[in-house]
């Protein structure tokens, strides 16, 4: 017997730990993931757990978290579309104050760019949420952090290639395997630009393929911008940039998009990696600065 004041009259199939049930008549209880009192005869109990009820707007939302995760897509496209579900859990008014209180606690934050200010904020955001409810899925929120990480990939590395790669002819690497999805963006910069994982690969080819740094102009052009920038030796170093998106992308954003549920703990390990004292995005905005 479920110990609810109200016969339960429909048994909905469980939609990963997710399961609804329609009631003879509305039944009063608090949600647990918004904490807004509730009344209804259509009530969603979260692991099984009768204590942990969900409103149908929170059912909603983590369904679609579940169905994306169980999806058939690539890591870069689920990314994408937690990334999309993250910034629907809070309006924009919510994202714009979260990126004033973020500021207020950290003034490295005003190097951002706001592509991943926004990120960082609404991640930080949803994680405060969650906080009371420990144990729901954390992905999206991990996913905005590593977002972030994206957008500072692209603002202070990807973008300058494309200048400087704007009068070479980009032909031949477009078509190698390993950079041709980045010769192609700095070919066609209207493009949606590289993924976390595109970079790394990208980052990895120039790091260890003497050959094409003989032959490809784009990587040519990569090492004479990175000579401009104050920090290259991290950025081209085995241990350094590549490294972390590395363990950025297998640790924590490949498993967000996959099926497995991600904790608080898995959070906070990400925040310590990305925005940390020795954050990604802070490593990469100090290894970019120029020379003056």
């Amino acid at each position: 017997m479920e110990p609810v004041p109200s016969t339960v009259t429909k048994t909905y199939p469980p939609r990963g730990p997710l399961q609804q049930y329609r009631f003879a008549e509305g039944t009063a209880f608090r949600c647990l993931r918004c904490g807004d009192t509730k009344k209804s005869k259509l009530i969603t109990v979260y692991a099984g757990d009768w204590s942990r009820k969900l409103c149908n707007g929170c059912y909603g939302r983590l369904l679609s978290l579940y169905e994306i995760k169980a999806g058939t897509e690539a890591e870069d496209q689920r990314a994408e579309q937690l990334a999309e579900l993250l910034l629907s859990l809070a309006s924009i008014d919510q994202q714009r104050e979260a990126e004033r209180l973020f500021k207020a606690s950290d003034n490295r934050a005003n190097a951002l760019c706001p592509e991943a200010l926004r990120f960082i904020a609404t991640a930080e955001h949803v994680a405060t949420q969650l906080e009371a409810n420990a144990q729901l899925e954390w992905s999206p929120a991990v996913i905005g952090l590593c977002k972030a990480v994206e957008a500072e990939v692209v603002s202070r590395v990807l973008r300058p290639l494309v200048s400087a790669a704007a009068e070479h002819d980009l032909s031949g690497d477009k078509s190698d395997k390993d950079i041709g999805r980045v010769a192609a963006f700095c070919a066609e910069p209207q493009r949606k630009p590289p993924e976390l994982g595109v970079f790394s690969h990208f980052l990895q080819t120039v790091m260890h393929s003497q050959q094409r740094r003989q032959t490809s102009p784009l990587i040519g052009c990569f090492l004479r911008l990175a000579g401009q920038w104050t920090g290259a030796t991290w950025l081209l170093d085995a241990d350094g940039l590549h490294r972390s998106l590395t363990v950025l992308t297998t640790t924590y954003r490949n498993r967000a998009a996959h099926i497995d549920e991600l904790s608080s703990s898995d959070y906070r390990g990400c925040r310590e990696l990305t925005i940390g004292a020795q954050g990604v995005v802070w490593r990469l905005a100090l290894s970019t600065e120029r020379h003056r």
